[in-house]
């Protein structure tokens, strides 16, 4: 728009109307207002001017008057229909009001007129992507490229469109130009990860990023995003390999060294994660995210009594970390001690009431506390279930609070879910194990039975391994 703006002015400028020239200084200085009065003047006297139609629907266009202006630009568009321009403003228009089918349509028509016109073809791109229309976004994108606009928007662009648009070969292909380009930096390689990232492409993400630390084997950056990305899909033990070696690269990086550790609590390597923070206490533990992960690490192994320490000193020191809270909480519920451990749960439920792991916490304590408090832990797993219908915590204490209050067929149907979603959950199997059998379910009862043996078998070959120091990189 900001070209047929520097348009309309140059042919007002040579028309030399005192309205025109008013109205041109009163838009110069953002008096929109008296820039349409004297706009309405001069089309009084020339009715049948599309410069001064597409001028008021700029004019228009900056009152937020969308709808004034889509019809100023379509009264210049029959005076003079084949201005790819005004196609193209209305395009613009049509967006902004969210009229996407009609936007489409006058691009359509605009880049019939100027098939070359680079900003056109980028919006009516964007504009296709954004209504879920990436295989038909293809081609101007191509457009685009193909008339010298090689910027990384538009490789990016590309790229999702054909990943979106399920045309997978070709995304890959158009990655491998990429990255083969001369002109893409490193840091255009990384900003073209964060998008993957977000367009939820992680298989394409990590292809890049083993690219770029290949060729760039000292770039923190690099391998440190490669070890978040594996560290979410699972894959803790690369992980921790390419966090190690950012934080090899950045000694100095807090936030490298707390990656690192959180990877290995993930990975449950808790030895290991107390031996790192150990080593780079000095120079930050004095970190609220160094102590929190201390805490967690503590906790893992488990080692309550140290965990309940820092944990409750952060909770002193920064009252409102509603995760301190939390494993405050848990530490004390799993020491048997409730009274401790209820304040704490319902703390962090203040301070995080959306978090629905919290109220199932609360519930799993209530439940564990007193038979008398089994309604209670109800009321506190129904808001859970409310946040997240999905959540398998929730879930097992909602049925095992049932089976509590003896309605072994609420509670059956409540346990087959949770195996049903989440199949090596030992509790889960056990408690289905006990309801099956108080029904007489005896076959049942013995499958399930089965599966806890073998789940639990399962758990302690992990716990051997786990338990086995892992290598720092």
């Amino acid at each position: 728009m900001l070209g047929h703006l520097i348009l309309a002015l140059f042919l007002i400028q040579q028309a030399g109307s005192v309205d025109l020239q008013q109205a041109q200084e009163a838009f110069q200085m953002g008096r929109y207002s008296q820039a349409r009065e004297k706009l309405r003047q001069a089309l009084e006297r020339d009715p049948r001017s599309p410069t001064l139609w597409s001028y008021l629907g700029l004019t228009d266009a900056q009152l937020n008057d969308l709808d004034a202006a889509i019809a100023d630009f379509q009264k210049a568009l029959s005076f003079a229909p084949d201005n790819a321009q005004t196609h193209f403003d209305l395009g613009l228009l049509y967006r902004r009001t969210g009229n996407s089918q009609k936007a489409l349509e006058m691009y359509q028509r605009g880049l019939r007129l100027s098939p070359d016109d680079p900003a056109a073809n980028q919006n009516y791109a964007l504009l296709l992507m954004e209504t879920g229309k990436f295989r038909e976004a293809i081609a101007p994108l191509q457009k685009l490229l193909g008339l010298g606009t090689p910027s990384l928007s538009v490789r990016v662009a590309l790229i999702e469109s054909y990943l979106k648009g399920g045309m997978n070969d070709e995304g890959k292909r158009e990655i491998q130009g990429f990255l083969q380009a001369p002109n893409a930096t490193m840091a255009d390689q990384l900003k073209l990860v964060k998008v993957l990232i977000e367009d939820k492409q992680p298989e394409q993400a990590q292809f890049i990023l083993e690219h770029v630390v290949k060729v760039s084997p000292d770039s923190a950056e690099a391998h440190a995003q490669l070890g978040l990305l594996l560290a979410t899909k699972d894959q803790y033990e690369a992980a921790v390999q390419e966090m190690g070696r950012a934080v090899r690269l950045a000694p100095e990086s807090a936030e490298y060294s707390m990656r690192l550790a959180e990877i290995l609590i993930l990975w449950k390597r808790y030895p290991t994660a107390l031996e790192f923070l150990a080593a780079v206490k000095n120079r930050f533990g004095r970190l609220v995210e160094y102590q929190y992960k201390l805490g967690l690490a503590y906790y893992g192994l488990p080692r309550i009594p140290q965990a309940i320490t820092v944990f409750d000193k952060l909770a002193r020191e920064h009252p409102d970390l509603d995760l301190v809270q939390f494993f405050l909480g848990n530490c004390y519920q799993t020491t048997g001690d409730y009274e401790k451990a209820e304040p704490h749960y319902k703390r962090a439920i203040e301070l995080n009431p959306q978090q629905g792991s919290y109220y199932a916490a609360l519930a799993q304590l209530l439940r564990k506390a007193s038979k008398d408090r089994t309604e209670e832990a109800l009321t506190y797993l129904e808001k859970a279930l409310l946040l997240d219908p999905q959540d398998i915590q929730s879930k097992l204490e909602l049925g095992l609070c049932y089976e509590k209050k003896s309605n072994y067929p609420r509670a059956q149907s409540l346990l087959e879910e949770v195996v049903q979603q989440q199949p090596d959950l030992v509790p889960a199997h056990v408690a289905l194990a006990r309801v099956y059998y108080r029904q007489k379910k005896k076959e049942a009862g013995d499958r399930e039975k089965s599966i806890v043996g073998r789940l639990e078998a399962e758990q302690q070959a992990r716990k051997l391994q786990s338990e086995r120091p892992a290598d720092l990189p």
